[in-house]
């Protein structure tokens, strides 16, 4: 019981947090509001804990919501850059060598800590990696949050303020809300993340579900549409969670680390923040798209920041999908060639 109020507690701060962020009228205000006050309490010494599964939950709930914003004219036309994205991921990689080779010189940290905290991947993949090259896992996992949440604190109101929202090269579709179609949705997304995350495939509770809407929205079977009371909820969870990692004692134990890891972070992402703008106006899409497609933010909160804003979910997601498994595939190898010769 005392663990289930200190849920409740956290969930409810978060959605004070999200509600009272949504009546400012700050964009994304359901994600940012609720990692802001969970964030603020934690920084204050004061314990918060998620349910188990919590943010499994709000991964179903987006990963569903982003996948049925495909049809088959999208998909198809977000296939054809597939060059851009393989491109695209690699030059994210490069930018992860220099973002590390930076940390490296400032922190003192070893090589596999500073490589494996600056790589544009999962917080939890590059923290097992790390931990595979005996790095440290717990500056490793910070840095990445730190990445997450600067981008989303950061790219949203800025998008907001110059007035670039809105910028979708495809058509809104508005599904209808069924209850019973939708209940058949979430059993099968829940079902294929389940699978996804026993087989330890990165970003499992996401992709899975949003593979399954996305092969129901393809196939043309309606079943329902994901009302926004569950994707504001989905927000609010994906916040605490990220709120969570900033803790008053785990802070200050690596706060020698944090301006290191902060400098090699806003590195990173203005390196692929300035790349998206380019690419967007060579391959004509929208800048401000291309800047979140391969800005190095979390997939999930990506995507939904794209979905919020109207801009472009199909691309982001995409962008950000072809990212993560050469991340994945190739940080390893990038790894053994320039940093484990200093070490």
């Amino acid at each position: 019981m005392r663990h289930a109020g200190l849920w409740l507690l956290t969930l409810a701060l978060g959605g004070l947090g999200g509600y009272a962020f949504s009546r400012l009228g700050v964009p994304l205000a359901w994600l940012l509001g609720s990692l802001a006050v969970v964030a603020a309490v934690g920084l204050c010494g004061f314990r918060l804990a998620m349910p188990p599964g919590g943010r499994q939950v709000g991964q179903v709930l987006l990963g569903c919501a982003i996948g049925l914003t495909f049809t088959p004219q999208v998909a198809a036309y977000v296939a054809g850059f597939l060059p851009v994205m393989i491109g695209a991921a690699f030059l994210s990689i490069g930018y992860g060598v220099l973002a590390g080779l930076a940390l490296l010189r400032t922190s003192g940290t070893d090589p596999a800590t500073a490589f494996f905290s600056s790589v544009p991947g999962g917080v939890v993949e590059m923290s097992v990696l790390a931990e595979q090259h005996k790095g440290d896992t717990a500056s490793v996992s910070l840095a990445q949050s730190l990445r997450i949440l600067l981008v989303v604190i950061t790219i949203p109101p800025i998008v907001t303020l110059l007035g670039l929202t809105g910028s979708d090269p495809f058509e809104l579709l508005v599904l209808p809300f069924q209850p019973l179609g939708l209940a058949v949705l979430l059993a099968g997304c829940a079902a294929l993340g389940w699978l996804g995350g026993r087989r330890k495939i990165a970003n499992a509770w996401f992709l899975g579900p949003m593979l399954v809407a996305l092969a129901v929205s393809i196939s043309g079977n309606v079943l329902s549409g994901v009302p926004t009371e569950l994707v504001n909820f989905a927000q609010v969870v994906m916040g605490a969670t990220l709120g969570l990692r900033y803790q008053r004692d785990r802070v200050l134990a690596l706060r020698r680390f944090l301006a290191p890891a902060f400098l090699s972070t806003v590195i990173l992402v203005g390196l692929n923040v300035a790349t998206g703008i380019v690419i967007g106006l060579l391959v004509g899409l929208p800048p401000v798209t291309m800047a979140l497609a391969i800005s190095p933010g979390g997939m999930a909160e990506m995507s939904i920041t794209a979905k919020i804003l109207h801009l472009g979910v199909p691309i982001v997601v995409a962008f950000h999908v072809v990212r993560i498994f050469l991340v994945i595939g190739f940080t390893g190898q990038v790894y053994k060639r320039v940093f484990l010769p200093r070490a």
